[in-house]
């Protein structure tokens, strides 16, 4: 009798662990990131919509995910006539890299603010990243937001009006890193 109910107390403990991990499906409609990229006079935003994504979960905490980033969506809100040469090859070469990846490589939630590492690609070049962001449980799913994640895009191969490259460019040099701001939504 006693070996029963051990049995039965295993089985119904790994069935509550295993119930405990969720995956979420990213809202692409809800979803946002912004970029933010100065130059020496003045500066320029924009958004980039995504594609797909999904987001692990074990016990209300992420452990995993990624999001395909869709490259074609990619706008510039303050000067749209920026956008064409952002998808071209002095930048992100949109018609040869259609889109961008971030994977969740290691969560590290032993802090209020969990932060993420992952492995972002760009223009089939691979950069691991981290940075802090807010997660929050919703009735039917999560949110998290990461402000200010900072990107050097010499990793990437973008070296367009890059003074660490070109020394002769005065104002028109474009600095090196720019930063994005994610707003995630999912849903189980």
């Amino acid at each position: 009798m006693k070996r029963t109910l051990l049995f039965i107390a295993i089985i119904c403990s790994t069935s509550f662990a295993f119930a405990q991990k969720t995956t979420y499906k990213v809202s692409t409609q809800s979803s946002i990131i912004k970029w933010d990229a100065k130059k020496v006079v003045g500066g320029h935003v924009g958004t980039i919509a995504l594609k797909d994504g999904t987001i692990q979960t074990d016990k209300g905490k992420i452990t995993g995910g990624g999001f395909t980033i869709d490259m074609n969506s990619m706008a510039c809100t303050d000067a749209p006539k920026l956008t064409g040469h952002l998808k071209n090859e002095d930048f992100f070469d949109v018609p040869k890299y259609p889109t961008a990846k971030f994977i969740i490589s290691k969560v590290d939630n032993s802090k209020a603010t969990p932060v993420i590492t992952g492995n972002l690609t760009i223009k089939n070049k691979t950069k691991a990243i981290s940075f802090p962001a807010k997660v929050t449980s919703t009735a039917d799913g999560l949110s998290a937001e990461a402000l200010g994640v900072k990107v050097n895009r010499l990793d990437f191969d973008i070296q367009y009006r890059s003074a660490s490259f070109f020394s002769d460019l005065g104002n028109r040099a474009i600095e090196d890193e720019f930063t994005l701001d994610i707003q995630i939504k999912a849903a189980k």
